[in-house]
């Protein structure tokens, strides 16, 4: 064998070597991202887990209602406006997330998407009572809604799946 014949077969044997490598690293890749939407996942469902979250969507029910006033708002107990707080936030922190493509639609669906259908018309008027109050108590000239961006956006994005329809 020459020098010329050795360096060939060499060549081709890094070749070889670089694509195993790149295969190897694109199973990599495929394998954390799938890891990491589990992990995802699993927050989600532990946000949803949390016992405040469950009391957060049971003041939504028995308490919220489309027409809710300042006044309801105040007449809720520490316990449930703290409840209500976490829940809202909570949802808020993940429509941002999704908002900017951090977190995929499908699990957002998935986890919420019923919730923030029944829900939605409640806390929308929630959040413009909150706001024109918190607008008011600050002094500012416009209802100040963008601290709520993530759970508008929500609200606004999450579509009814194809499924939801035919039953």
């Amino acid at each position: 064998m020459d020098i010329e014949t050795a360096a060939n077969i060499g060549e081709a044997a890094s070749g070889i070597a670089i694509l195993f490598t790149l295969l190897f690293s694109l199973r990599q890749i495929k394998y954390w991202n799938e890891n990491r939407r589990y992990e995802i996942g699993r927050d989600l469902a532990n946000h949803l887990s949390d016992p405040l979250i469950h009391r957060g969507f049971s003041v939504s029910m028995m308490k919220l209602h489309e027409d809710i006033t300042m006044q309801e708002i105040n007449e809720l107990t520490r316990e449930e406006k703290n409840a209500m707080n976490a829940m809202m936030i909570g949802i808020n922190n993940i429509g941002l997330l999704a908002m900017y493509g951090h977190l995929s639609m499908d699990l957002v669906e998935g986890f919420y998407g019923r919730y923030i259908r029944i829900f939605g018309p409640r806390w929308r008027q929630t959040v413009k009572v909150f706001s024109a109050a918190t607008a008011f108590a600050m002094g500012l000239d416009d209802n100040e809604e963008s601290m709520w961006d993530g759970l508008l956006w929500l609200m606004d994005n999450l579509k009814k799946p194809e499924s939801e329809d035919s039953e």
